[in-house]
């Protein structure tokens, strides 16, 4: 029996990746770590930083979409990675890593 290797066709990924359905599936699963990172925030941190995150699109530079949950504030690095006067709190980490976010399927 002869084996076959899978040559995938790359010619189409960039068309994918730059679909509306792509660009929505991003946005859901950024959309559910936000309301969990909202919730660290004001637990460990201030209301105030809480308000400051938000879910941000984008496109890279070669056409690849994102979507990502930020922390708009100035003192947003030392609030996740601590420093000198600062505990490290992770709190954008640890919300994007607190279980399942998507179903099979999308």
């Amino acid at each position: 029996m002869t084996r076959r290797r899978f040559q995938p066709d790359r010619r189409g990924i960039g068309e994918v990746m730059r679909s509306k359905q792509v660009r929505g599936a991003l946005r859901k699963v950024a959309d559910q770590v936000e309301p969990r990172a909202k919730s660290l925030a004001r637990t460990e941190v201030s209301d105030e930083f809480a308000e400051a995150i938000r879910v941000e699109e984008d496109t890279r530079p070669k056409g690849r979409p994102t979507a990502r949950v930020i922390a708009d504030r100035e003192d947003a690095e030392q609030v996740e990675f601590g420093d000198t006067n600062q505990e490290r709190r992770r709190i954008l980490g640890r919300a994007a890593r607190s279980g399942p976010i998507l179903q099979d399927g999308g």
